[in-house]
C-alpha cells in the first residue's frame, strides 16, 4: 500500500494518528446489468477492501440479480419495484449501509485498484473533509483522451461559492452522517441530484478534498443516462432552479446561484437553437430574464426575430 497520497483541499493539518473509519460502496443500477460484474470486480480487487457493498436496482428490466449472483453475500442487493430515479436509488442504498464513509460508484463504471485506499487514507487523516474524490479516466468504444483534468480546476478556497457554480466532486466518497443530516438526495430530481445535495452539505459547512490521480474509470457508451444531451441540459436547469431557491442562501450565495442558473439556461437554449428547436418566445424570455454580454444580447435579440438566421450565425 502507498504510505502517502497527494491531495488538494482547504488548509488543514493531517491527523496523527489517523482516525480509523469503515468504508461502504454504493452502486446504483438501472439497465446496466451487462456492465455490473465488471464494476463489482473492480470493487473487490481493491488494495483496501470495502467493509460493505450495496447495489440498488432501480426497477431494471435486465437481470441485475444474475449479474451480482457470483459475488454471493459480499453484496447486498436492494430493489425498487418501480423506477424512482437516481436520487431515490442512492438514498435506498445509503439506508442499507452503516459505514462511516459511502463511496459512490455508478453501476456501469469501474474503480482503479487503489481508489478506496486513497480515499480512506485521506478521510482518516482529514476528518474535516466531508466529501472526497479523485480524478478519472474515460473508457469505452471510440473514447478519445482529453486534456481537461479536474486537478487543474479543483478549488481549495471559497469552496462554498464554487459548489454553487458547479459540481467539482464527481462520484465522491461521502461521510454518511453529514449526508443524512443534510437530507440526502432529492428524489424529485430525475437528473443531477448529486450536485443539489452537495450544495446543501456545503451550506451546512462541508468541505472537500481531491486525490489528483485518475482512479475512477468512467464508461462512455450509448446507453448511459448522460448520453441524452437534451435531458442532461434540461435537468441541470431544474437543479439550478432548486439551488437558487434554497432558503439557506446568503445574499452573496444568491448572486452566485442566480448567475449559475442564468448560464445553465443559456446553455440549454443554445443547444436547442442549434437544432432549430428554440422558439421566439423562449429566446425573448431568456433575453429579458438575465444580464448578458453585448454579444449574447445581440444573438438573443436576433433569435427573437429570426431564429433561423441566429442559428446559421452560431454555426459559423
Amino acid at each position: 500500500m502507498t504510505s502517502e497520497w497527494p491531495y488538494l483541499a482547504p488548509s488543514g493539518d493531517l491527523r496523527s494518528p489517523p482516525q480509523p473509519i469503515t468504508v461502504g460502496v454504493l452502486l446504483t443500477a438501472h439497465n446496466v446489468a451487462p456492465h455490473l460484474p465488471a464494476a463489482l470486480h473492480s470493487v473487490f480487487t481493491q488494495t483496501r477492501l470495502p467493509d460493505q457493498v450495496v447495489v440498488c436496482d432501480d426497477a431494471s428490466s435486465d437481470d441485475v440479480k444474475g449479474a451480482v449472483h457470483n459475488f454471493g453475500d459480499r453484496v447486498r442487493l436492494v430493489r425498487h419495484p418501480v423506477q424512482r430515479g437516481e436520487g431515490a436509488a442512492k438514498n435506498t442504498a445509503v439506508a442499507a449501509l452503516d459505514t462511516d464513509l459511502v463511496v459512490v460508484l455508478d453501476g456501469d463504471d469501474e474503480m482503479a485498484p487503489q481508489r478506496l485506499e486513497a480515499l480512506a487514507w485521506l478521510a482518516e487523516r482529514r476528518p474535516d473533509l466531508h466529501l472526497l474524490t479523485t480524478t478519472w479516466e474515460d473508457f469505452g468504444p471510440g473514447v478519445e483522451p482529453t486534456d481537461w483534468t479536474l486537478a487543474d480546476h479543483f478549488p481549495t478556497v471559497d469552496q462554498r461559492a464554487e459548489m454553487l457554480r458547479w459540481n467539482f466532486v464527481p462520484a465522491p466518497a461521502i461521510r454518511r452522517v453529514p449526508l443524512l443530516e443534510a437530507g440526502g438526495f432529492d428524489e424529485t430530481l430525475r437528473y443531477g441530484p448529486d450536485w443539489e445535495c452537495y450544495v446543501r452539505m456545503f451550506l451546512r459547512g462541508a468541505s472537500a478534498g481531491l486525490v489528483p490521480l485518475p482512479l475512477y474509470r468512467y464508461r462512455r457508451w450509448t446507453g448511459q443516462q448522460t448520453a441524452d444531451r437534451e435531458r442532461v441540459l434540461a435537468g441541470r436547469v431544474r437543479v439550478g432552479e432548486l439551488i437558487a431557491a434554497n432558503r439557506s442562501l446568503t445574499p452573496a450565495d444568491r448572486r452566485v446561484a442566480d448567475r449559475s442558473l442564468q448560464e445553465l439556461r443559456h446553455d440549454y437554449w443554445a443547444w436547442r437553437l442549434a437544432r432549430g428547436a428554440a422558439t421566439r418566445s423562449e429566446s425573448l424570455a431568456l433575453l429579458r430574464g438575465g444580464r448578458w454580454s453585448a454579444r449574447r444580447t445581440a444573438m438573443l435579440t436576433l433569435a427573437t426575430m429570426a431564429p433561423h438566421v441566429a442559428r446559421r450565425l452560431r454555426e459559423r
